[in-house]
């Protein structure tokens, strides 16, 4: 039964993540959006491993929290450059740094 709560838990933060990719238009939001949609599969397989694994679990989360953190950093490594070039946020916008 409290892995079935965990599970719905899981799913209503990936939901809300997706919801945060599909409705906004602002870079910034989108991928802190991805962020949380990582966090949720990180608390989805930690449901997993822990209910029906023994051990074996470690290696998966360093992997998803490494990538989490590149994610982060990229996210403030970009709003950086944006606001340096006083470009918009918009994700329609940045077509123009191609040029």
């Amino acid at each position: 039964m409290i892995e079935q709560v965990f599970i719905i838990i899981s799913f209503a933060v990936f939901a809300l993540g997706v919801a945060g990719i599909v409705s906004s238009r602002n870079i910034i939001i989108m991928l802190l959006s991805t962020e949380v949609m990582l966090l949720s599969a990180t608390l989805l397989a930690v449901i997993f491993f822990n209910f029906n694994v023994n051990g074996g679990i470690v290696p998966l989360l360093f992997t998803i929290w490494a990538i989490a953190a590149a994610e982060a950093i990229m996210v403030i490594v970009f709003y950086k450059y944006l606001l340096s070039t006083k470009s918009s946020l918009d994700i329609k916008g940045l077509s123009k740094l191609r040029e």
